[in-house]
């Protein structure tokens, strides 16, 4: 039986837990999803880092010039040498206590990294797959993860977020279409939009920023159920609509981290 190490910051490693399991269970649902590459890449830093973490404290970071220490990339972590090899490409990472040791497919998380490394840098056309994602959802077997099933519950959450995606890419797409003039045109008209008088705005809610095209052009027509300021609405310039259940989540996570920091 194995001792299970001592990790200094819980909370650090529950909020890695919870990123990868966000991140996992989106691409398990659809791994084509606009913004793909990035979603993988966070989802297995975090992951590794936790798995790491918990197995190997202090093994997940690296000393820099100056004395600090950073995260090392998921390529790194993945190179940790002290687990046994199940099979090719394939190593048994211990769990401690009597929990059955995790497989990780070092070979085929390499591979996904080149292949979202490629397009995040630019240096052509990459492509996750099926076998890919299911490696990286093999992670979630580790003790200190068990997120994806958590997430997975949350089906309508998934949904909103995958949805939002698309519509995020759809305006950028056309805002790309229309130009920089005519979206300058746009934003000195935005104004016009909004009700003559301060009373008729949505408890004092005029434009909001859009986080497509990054202009306070998006004009809000209701409020989220915490009043937040996360209200749906739709952007003048790049026309992405912001959906009343995006908004529920974005004002949701905003509750959340304010509790958290108090």
């Amino acid at each position: 039986m194995l001792p299970r190490p001592v990790v200094e910051d819980e909370v650090v490693q529950e909020k890695r837990a919870a990123e990868y399991g966000r991140c996992a269970t989106l691409l398990d649902v659809d791994f084509q999803v606009p913004g793909a590459a990035a979603i993988f890449d966070q989802a297995l830093t975090n992951g590794l880092a936790a798995i790491v973490a918990r197995t190997w404290p202090g093994e997940e970071t690296e000393k820099r010039r100056n004395g600090d220490h950073r995260l090392k990339p998921a390529s790194q972590l993945l190179n940790v040498e002290k687990c046994g090899e199940a099979r090719e490409g394939v190593r048994r990472v211990p769990d401690g206590d009597d929990e059955p040791t995790t497989e990780v497919d070092v070979a085929a998380l390499t591979d996904a990294l080149e292949q979202t490394q490629r397009v995040r840098h630019a240096r052509g056309a990459g492509e996750l797959d099926e076998r890919h994602v299911a490696a990286l959802l093999e992670l979630d077997d580790h003790s200190c993860l068990r997120q994806v099933n958590e997430e997975k519950r949350e089906s309508d959450w998934v949904k909103n977020e995958i949805q939002d995606r698309y519509e995020q890419q759809r305006a950028q797409d056309y805002l790309e279409l229309i130009g920089d003039e005519e979206a300058d045109r746009r934003v000195a008209l935005a104004a016009d939009h909004l009700p003559a008088h301060p009373d008729d705005l949505i408890d004092g809610m005029g434009l909001a920023d859009c986080p497509v095209c990054g202009r306070e052009t998006l004009t809000v027509t209701g409020l989220d159920d915490f009043g937040a300021g996360y209200g749906p609405g739709t952007c003048l310039v790049c026309s992405y609509v912001r959906s009343p259940a995006t908004a529920h989540d974005l004002a949701l996570n905003h509750m959340l981290a304010r509790h958290q920091d108090d």
